[in-house]
């Protein structure tokens, strides 16, 4: 979730002694929370919509909604190519848009613009590493600025905030900024600069800015330049930003013309929406003349076609990417409370998924054996396979947590995982798991079971092979010793049904124990059930 917040005092003498009251109405279409005290009021928002970002934004968007202004698509004046982007930031950052902006002294809205600046770098950034943003006082900027690979010990700079003088290098590794995002720049000895045509250093992007061009509530002429390693969160930061700067009445002129004028061609783009799938959706018959209405209150433009409208998305809008998107924006306008309800009706008769039902005779055999069931996360952690081969294949780039980074190519590492958390308990602990597994590419439904035990041995796993083959069609299995990297040699078989593996049984091996902190010995059986379609009842 992304919060914005602002004291209240200064909400009510900027926007008016009702802006809070009309915030927390408009927080029944949109769909955010609101809080507040006499000090702060805070709203707080799904990530989707990083167009609402700050109280500004919001402002605009209630006075569309309210009838007060209409869209406006961005209107960026020519100016002229005065920023040049050289061959050499192309292992770097290579893509890269700036802009000017011109206008009023930006005043009670300088903490904003920098907290808007940082909640689209968490968000659509990904904290930098997708996407950074540079704003900068651009009153006595020398044109043209370039954007360059420059040797990290060649050039010095101060930092915005003064507190570091020094080379590049100096900056990365003594201030918490180069500290924190000194990773982001894959190469030690190369950095990209953004410097003015007297060599002042307006920025190392994603990392610090310099002081040459800091922002103050005083500014009043920007620059700003984005520059990312996806030309897709580019070109929404771009938008964001500069439907932001628009909103305050700023004169926005392109730098780098060629690449604004192509970033703009999206601005307004046309997505196609026909009655028939407004009613489908919102079962309820809305008017052409209505949607029109509807979705123009909800920022958008609309023209009139045979069988439908023809939408313009603004460019800031990157939440919406297609009919279905916009029809949420039509109910959101008309009012979920003022939608007729219906029962639906479906010409089908209801019958439980043969998956579910294997499911269900599995679960009544381990119950009535005494197993316990557990579920465990189909995305689990590295760690546990340290020393056992991962043939999952998916593994998730970048991960919040790394005990949520690998999809789950087998059962029985998860099963152990639960004892080690469970080891306190009371023995023997006897559980079992039915879930879904991704091996070479391929998604299985697997059955686990284990044991833990001072006496645990093989022969307690077998009972279990037997009691589930006698209700599956399995009775005719074959159990082939073999050695395994987790399992104890000469006390372990893979399991195969007319020739073909459908699994593992045996007794866990003690190092394997001990990393999982167990001291008592374990058993478990793990079977592939995901063509044990006939059951016998």
């Amino acid at each position: 979730m992304v919060v914005i917040k602002e004291a209240t005092p200064s909400l009510r003498k900027l926007y008016g002694e009702n802006f809070i009251p009309e915030v927390e109405k408009y927080s029944e279409v949109i769909g955010y929370s609101t809080e507040k005290d006499e000090d702060e009021f805070r709203v707080e928002f799904n990530p989707d919509r990083p167009d609402l970002f700050s109280f500004s934004q919001i402002k605009r968007a209630m006075e569309i909604f309210y009838g007060k202004k209409r869209w406006q698509p961005l209107n960026i004046g020519g100016g002229q190519s005065d920023f040049i982007i050289d061959k050499s930031v192309r292992n770097l950052r290579k893509y890269v848009i700036g802009f000017h902006c011109r206008g009023g002294r930006i005043g009670e809205h300088f903490r904003e613009l920098i907290d808007y600046q940082e909640k689209l770098h968490l968000s659509i950034g990904r904290d930098r590493a997708k996407v950074s943003i540079g704003i900068h006082d651009g009153k006595d900027l020398r044109l043209p600025l370039t954007y360059s690979a420059r040797n990290s010990s060649e050039v010095s700079f101060t930092t915005y905030d003064g507190t570091v003088t020094g080379t590049a290098k100096e900056i990365l590794n003594k201030h918490p900024k180069g500290i924190e995002y000194a990773h982001l720049i894959p190469s030690g000895n190369l950095v990209p600069l953004i410097e003015d045509s007297d060599n002042r250093v307006l920025s190392m992007p994603p990392v610090v800015n310099g002081n040459a061009t800091a922002v103050t509530e005083d500014t009043a002429t920007f620059f700003i330049d984005i520059t990312g390693t996806d030309i897709k969160p580019v070109k929404e930061a771009f938008f964001l930003l500069a439907y932001y700067f628009q909103n305050l009445e700023y004169e926005i002129t392109g730098s780098n013309l060629n690449d604004i004028e192509d970033f703009l061609s999206s601005d307004g783009r046309k997505i196609s929406v026909s009655l028939r799938e407004v009613e489908q959706i919102l079962g309820q018959k809305i008017s052409t003349k209505e949607c029109k209405f509807l979705l123009e209150k909800m920022g958008f433009g609309a023209e009139v076609k045979e069988e439908g409208l023809m939408v313009m998305v603004p460019g800031n809008r990157n939440d919406v990417m297609g009919p279905v998107d916009i029809i949420e924006d039509v109910a959101k306008g008309y009012g979920y409370g003022n939608l007729s309800l219906h029962m639906p009706t479906m010409d089908v008769i209801g019958a439980e998924a043969s998956g579910n039902q294997i499911a269900s005779n599995i679960r009544n055999i381990m119950t009535g054996l005494g197993y316990q069931e557990i579920m465990t996360f189909v995305v689990s952690k590295q760690d546990h396979y340290q020393n056992a081969k991962y043939s999952g294949g998916i593994q998730i780039r970048n991960p919040k947590s790394q005990d949520f980074s690998v999809v789950r190519d087998r059962l029985y590492l998860g099963s152990l995982d639960f004892l080690r958390l469970n080891k306190r308990r009371t023995l023997p602990q006897m559980i079992f798991e039915i879930g879904e597994i991704v091996s070479n590419g391929k998604q299985y439904t697997h059955i686990c079971a284990a044991k833990i035990h001072s006496k645990s041995t093989f022969s307690d796993m077998k009972q279990v092979l037997d009691a589930l083959t006698t209700r599956l069609t399995l009775e005719k299995y074959e159990i082939r010793p073999t050695d395994h990297e987790n399992f104890v040699p000469g006390r372990t078989g893979k399991i195969f049904v007319d020739g073909k593996e459908i699994g593992i049984l045996g007794e866990i091996h003690p190092e394997t124990l001990d990393q999982y902190e167990l001291k008592n010995p374990v058993v478990v059986i793990e079977l592939d059930v995901t063509n044990a379609s006939k059951l016998i009842d």
